[in-house]
């Protein structure tokens, strides 16, 4: 047993300090314990526990030390295809249920994950199923692949090879993250692709699979790690009896854990090495910049994230104002061995890229050679990496803290990993950089679109259909005792206790306090006017952005004390500034708030970057084929409305500051304003005066908002290809559009999205392997809302699958559901229900909701009694309001093969043409 406690820095400091006194720029927060187990069993088997009684569910992660650079040469993918095949194994014998149904039976949120250097199977669910959960593991353990049949490899194998499609090819990151490896790593075990080839996915068999099962999933090559309310001794006694015979020493005695020799740095770069340039499905010309740094299991990851930080404040700075650039970012991919920093960089035209290149690189120069400058920007790092770690154990990272176990051999991930960042950021990051971060080990890959028509390459060819495809319906029809009751899951949220008052301004104040992890969640939100035109609504985009920047120029807190800030334009440019950050930052907080709207002014230079930002970026949406087909979507769903305006190009060109700085002072008013506050809070005589002291003086009146009027639907089944030249992929949506929906309603519409996702991913995935999921969402907004449909199929397909869409939908508003499937439906949308309060965040974001909708204070408290009484009626009822016959499909992808196809089957096209880059 273990007792862990986090300290950035006691509230204790800052007694005598007066409400209008801001306390020190750096993260405070009082501290928190945390209690833990540790245990290596004799198998080999090693066991976390993290107990947190605030926590309403539990996690558990089941790692198997083996990823894809453990595959036999010639069998790349076996990795990933043994993942899938374990979730159709049938632990209680050949005519048994499947271990996939089981876990969809218990109502718990479950998926896996295969990389380079693991496989992870995750799940989260009440404590309750906690026993039966882990129990269910052993089986997977105990025997992977039980009972798996020739037919579930086949389907599996095709499900995976859908996969490959939607991640490499449909997603141009994907597929541009591939060639990074390929192309930069060659002959080393990270420059394969994790999920194989069509080619190495074709010659496995089940027998491989079962050797390599034999050879990787054994007790010692395991570590679970588990997060919940339940005492450690508890969980510690439910794993061992779950686990039983898997935890003990076998006939020839203890085993010792597995332990990972991960693969070899990376040869060295003697010399900047030429830039790789290749043709593939990008829609504009793409700079990447790579390099090779220390791996997880070097200690040094702090390091890495510290670099990243840097460089992409510095790109993001120097780039932002160049015309040849249209945006950068910076991310990290740590591995065992190796960590890739990666720099993209966005570009107007694939001839400017050794310029840009060498720019971007003159910025690591000038970090490396202003040591003065540099240690102020590595105590920064240190603090919003130490507040970054803190926050993220309101949700106990059970995978990170895997990996951690794995890497340092320790297994109190709460201490250590904020030690690690200590030690490794306790000195100037300049040594680090010039070391590892030099211009000549940069590894350069551009990425250029190629011509139109020329075509793509097919991940695979379509393999035999399958012969009885089975239907899984009956068998996930298994409900645990006591599923009806479905209030005994959902319960009230408690967000009607929080308190709300008006300062004298008209700002409206939503307070919640939530115990448990000293953190706030702050959320202000503006209800501007309603945009009419395109111009109107890229005028709103330019000057919230200017505003803000040119207030942050003066004054901001936020990184010095490591919060997560973020300006976020919602509904029709409505602006949201969400802000998370320690508790003790919460004056911080509300004085950056307040320097924001006192400085109405946006001042010159400010907005000349913001406006030739944003005309870049709105130049470079224009020509996605993506970003075209989500906004011929909405202009189809919502014509003539806000709800389907996209910001115009032209009209953010002759937008001036004055115009920016007319509109915020007319539209950014405390009588508008909401200010949503949830977490850690002062008591409510103290949070009062704060905010009032630090807000009340915002002064303005913006009048009342017109009321938004109730968009129009479509009156005719509209299908639009927007045209992705050779594409062997279609990505299709198809969008319905509903009313607004009373909280009855709502649980009804959520039953029906369950019941639709797992009916078409049935159809489409199990039965015909013809795409890696179906997502169903249902997604509120004013006055209106929406069903939206999405599945990536092969391009053959295409016409088929909207035809299954359709008919699916047809039947579900003919003919009335069993009530035992309205059931499991009903029980999927509790156990999921508490979900959507898990976090300060969540729970911040829902009473946001509230406002921002236009919802009672109860909503939230209610809903669990609507999911209680959704029947086969009123599902049969929501599908009823939906406009039928009037639906929204866009289909991306190759026009040339699919317009004729969608025109046999009797549809009405019209297609978008491909835009040049």
């Amino acid at each position: 047993m273990f007792l862990c406690r986090v300290l950035l820095l006691p509230l204790s400091l800052l007694m005598g300090c007066t409400a209008l006194t801001l306390p020190p720029n750096q993260p405070l927060a009082r501290p928190v314990s945390f209690r833990g187990a540790y245990e290596e069993f004799p198998s080999g088997l090693r066991l976390v526990v993290h107990e947190d009684p605030r926590l309403s569910r539990v996690t558990m992660n089941v790692s198997y030390r083996v990823g894809a650079t453990d595959e036999p040469e010639g069998k790349e993918g076996l990795a990933h295809l043994v993942e899938h095949l374990t979730f159709r194994a049938r632990p209680g014998g050949e005519r048994a249920l499947r271990l996939s149904s089981l876990l969809l039976a218990s109502g718990a949120e479950f998926n896996a994950v295969t990389s380079y250097d693991g496989t992870d199977y995750f799940f989260t669910a009440p404590p309750e199923q906690f026993p039966l959960l882990a129990a269910l593991e052993a089986e997977r353990l105990r025997e992977p692949l039980a009972h798996v049949t020739e037919e579930d490899f086949r389907v599996a194998r095709e499900v995976v090879v859908a996969e490959l499609r939607q991640r490499y090819e449909t997603s141009p990151e994907g597929a541009q993250q591939r060639w990074l490896h390929e192309e930069l790593l060659p002959d080393h075990p990270y420059g394969r692709t994790p999920g194989g080839t069509p080619e190495s996915l074709r010659h496995l068999t089940l027998e491989d699979a079962r050797a390599f099962v034999k050879a990787h999933y054994t007790p010692a090559h395991v570590v679970v790690v588990v997060s919940g309310p339940q005492p450690s001794d508890t969980v510690r006694s439910t794993v061992a009896r779950g686990f039983a015979e898997l935890t003990a020493a076998g006939k020839a005695g203890p085993k010792p854990p597995v332990r990972r020799v991960p693969p070899p740095f990376p040869s060295e770069l003697q010399s900047r090495q030429p830039m790789v340039v290749r043709h593939g499905p990008v829609e504009y010309p793409r700079l990447w910049l790579v390099w090779t740094v220390p791996g997880l299991y070097s200690g040094m990851t702090p390091q890495a994230f510290a670099a990243e930080g840097m460089l992409g404040n510095r790109l993001s700075t120097q780039l932002a104002r160049e015309e040849q650039a249209h945006s950068t970012s910076v991310s990290l991919e740590v591995l065992d061995g190796v960590t890739l920093l990666i720099a993209r960089i966005d570009l107007m035209k694939k001839e400017d890229a050794e310029d840009v290149a060498d720019l971007a690189l003159d910025q690591l120069v000038d970090l490396v050679r202003n040591s003065a400058n540099l240690s102020g920007l590595t105590v920064s790092a240190r603090s919003s990496l130490l507040t970054n770690a803190f926050m993220n154990l309101e949700q106990f990272p059970v995978r990170e803290a895997t990996r951690f176990l794995r890497s340092t051999g320790q297994a109190d991930y709460v201490q250590g990993w904020p030690r690690q960042i200590r030690e490794g950021l306790s000195r100037d990051l300049g040594p680090y950089l010039y070391k590892y971060v030099r211009r000549e080990r940069a590894r350069m890959l551009l990425m250029v679109p190629e011509q139109a028509g020329s075509g793509r390459a097919v991940v695979a060819e379509r393999f035999a259909p399958l012969a009885g495809p089975e239907d899984f319906g009956d068998e996930e029809l298994i409900l645990p005792p006591g599923a009806p009751d479905v209030r005994q899951v959902a319960r009230p949220p408690g967000l009607g206790n929080a308190q709300r008052f008006t300062l004298g301004n008209g700002l409206q104040v939503v307070a919640l306090h939530r115990e448990g992890m000293p953190l706030v969640e702050a959320r202000l939100w503006v209800r501007t006017r309603t945009p009419d035109t395109g111009a109107e609504l890229s005028l709103a985009r330019m000057a919230v952005h200017g505003s803000y920047l040119s207030a942050g120029r003066k004054w901001y807190h936020g990184e010095k004390v490591g919060a997560r800030t973020e300006l976020q334009l919602r509904d029709q440019g409505q602006p949201v500034l969400a802000v998370s950050a320690p508790a003790g930052n919460l004056l911080h907080v509300l004085e950056d708030m307040q320097q924001w709207m006192w400085d109405a002014e946006v001042e010159l230079r400010p907005f000349e970057d913001v406006q030739a930002w944003q005309v870049r970026e709105l130049e470079r949406e224009a020509s996605r084929s993506d970003t075209r087909a989500e906004r011929a979507l909405l202009a189809h769903l919502f014509p003539g409305h806000s709800h389907g305006l996209a910001p115009s190009v032209e009209g953010a060109k002759t937008i001036t500051a004055a115009q920016a700085t007319g509109w915020v002072e007319a539209e950014l008013n405390p009588d508008r304003a909401t200010l949503v506050l949830v977490g850690d809070l002062p008591p409510p005589p103290k949070l009062r005066d704060q905010v009032r002291e630090m807000l009340g003086r915002w002064r303005g009146k913006g009048g009342q908002v017109v009321p938004l009027s109730i968009p129009p639907g479509p009156r005719q089944r509209e299908v639009v290809v927007v045209d992705r030249p050779g594409a062997s992929q279609a990505e299709l949506q198809v969008g319905l559009r509903w009313p607004e929906l009373s909280v009855e309603e709502d649980a009804a519409a959520s039953a029906l999205v369950w019941l639709l996702e797992h009916q078409l991913g049935r159809q489409l995935r199990e039965r015909l392997g013809l795409t890696y999921g179906v997502r169903v969402s249902h997604e509120s907004g004013l006055r209106a809302s929406l069903l939206r449909v999405r599945a990536a199929v092969e391009r053959s397909a295409a016409a088929g699958a909207v035809e299954q869409i359709l008919a699916e939908l047809g039947t579900l508003e003919a003919e009335q559901l069993p009530h035992e499937v309205v059931e499991r439906a009903r029980w999927q949308v509790a156990r999921e229900y508490d979900l959507r309060f898990r976090t300060a965040a969540a729970a911040a974001e829902r009473l946001l909701e509230l406002e921002r909708l236009g919802r009672p204070a109860d909503y939230w408290e209610r809903y669990p009694e609507a999911i209680a009484a959704v029947t086969p009626e009123a599902v049969r009822g929501v599908v009823r309001r939906l406009g039928l016959g009037a639906e929204v499909m866009v289909i991306l992808g190759d026009a040339a093969a699919l317009r004729p196809q969608l025109e046999s089957a009797g549809f009405q096209v019209r297609v978008l043409e491909r835009m040049a880059p």
